[in-house]
């Protein structure tokens, strides 16, 4: 079975599934995943690529690719959980809470090497950076799909454009 036909056998049965059915969903295609970085894209008007390869109205399947020193921006997924593996190199996820002001500011920093599976929990804002010379891909799930996306800019970088 590829990859592909996995995905839709695996995740059309879920309908609202928590955190752990979509990281054990994810366990269940295992046997596939050496497929996914075929479907990884070099990137465009981001510092990563990003193919939606599987959509449905309750959840999406992303296959992302960060280069060697590139990071996303400080993001959260909106009302969106995720669970995602690693499939290539190595990710640095970075945790935020706001401040006072609304500002992003790192708590907690998670090493996620090739093989590992990490999740994303409702409304959690964070930065996945690639540390690496080899390109970092993974395979990402949300649910809902990710539409509610809301980046943040770090005090430091308003200030910068401020001056």
């Amino acid at each position: 079975m590829s990859l592909l036909q996995a995905i839709e056998q695996t995740f059309c049965k879920l309908q609202d599934p928590s955190l752990e059915e979509l990281q054990a969903a994810l366990h269940d295609i295992e046997g596939t995943l050496g497929e996914v970085p075929a479907y990884a894209t070099e990137p465009q008007q981001l510092a990563y690529g990003r193919n939606v390869i599987y959509s449905a109205t309750n959840l999406e399947v992303i296959v992302i690719h960060i280069p060697a020193f590139e990071a996303t921006a400080i993001h959260n997924h909106g009302p969106a959980i995720g669970a995602a593996c690693l499939i290539r190199g190595s990710l640095l996820n970075t945790k935020y809470h706001l401040d006072t002001e609304g500002y992003p500011i790192s708590h907690a920093e998670d090493r996620i090497l090739a093989g590992e599976y990490f999740t994303a929990p409702k409304e959690q804002i964070h930065q996945l950076s690639n540390p690496g010379q080899e390109p970092a891909v993974s395979l990402h799930v949300y649910c809902p799909p990710l539409r509610q996306v809301e980046r943040y800019l770090p005090y430091s970088e308003i200030l910068d454009y401020v001056i």
